[in-house]
């Protein structure tokens, strides 16, 4: 800018200088101070085109996720659509069917599921083939993978005779081997039927 200033002010004074010599000098600085304003001009121009602010760019999103996960929770969607599985039972499953570590945590942490709903449909079908005590079907369900919470919510509201069951237990007991009554009772008490609920059992034997 200051060398612009300059530019302007010999240019004027040569101009002064001109118009008492000559129309030589006069047509040159003439031409000379013509020429400043457009030189100022491209200047302003120029430090004003610098003072812009660049719109923000939005970050580039995440390219899609590989091949291998998509078909990881493809494979989880389609395990849950027949049969329920815990969150634990799930991952082991994709493992069992070979996918890795990383695909496997990504599936069940993007399927859309009950896992409450899912323990109580496990406990349903033991509950369809097998008789099992309050603290046996929540044991199990605890060993399939469930929490806790799942395993509770589950045995809380499975509808289901726990004396019948009881009764169950007792006559499977009975068709491999022999039993006193009071082993058989012992017996019930160990697989966590409550007194009332092995008394009736033993109550009602054939």
């Amino acid at each position: 800018m200051k060398k612009n200033l300059l530019f302007l002010s010999s240019a004027l004074v040569l101009a002064a200088c001109g118009t008492s010599s000559g129309g030589e000098v006069s047509e040159e600085a003439s031409s000379t101070a013509t020429a400043i304003p457009a030189a100022v001009s491209d200047s302003t121009s120029t430090a004003s085109k610098e003072t812009v602010i660049a719109p923000v760019e939005e970050p580039t999103p995440q390219s899609d996720v590989s091949r291998e996960f998509k078909n990881a929770v493809g494979s989880a969607e389609d395990y849950l659509n027949y049969s329920s599985f815990s969150k634990q039972g799930l991952y082991d499953q994709l493992l069992y069917e070979g996918f890795p570590e990383d695909a496997a945590q990504y599936a069940i942490d993007s399927v859309v599921t009950d896992w409450n709903q899912n323990a109580l449909q496990t406990a349903v079908d033991y509950l369809d083939y097998s008789s099992f005590s309050y603290p046996g079907l929540y044991d199990q369900l605890v060993y399939e993978g469930y929490t806790a919470e799942q395993a509770q919510y589950a045995v809380d509201n499975v509808v289901t005779d726990w004396n019948q069951n009881a009764l169950q237990t007792a006559l499977d007991y009975l068709e491999y081997s022999s039993f006193s009554d009071q082993g058989l009772y012992d017996q019930l008490i160990y697989e966590g039927y409550t007194a009332e609920q092995a008394q009736y059992a033993i109550s009602n034997l054939p």
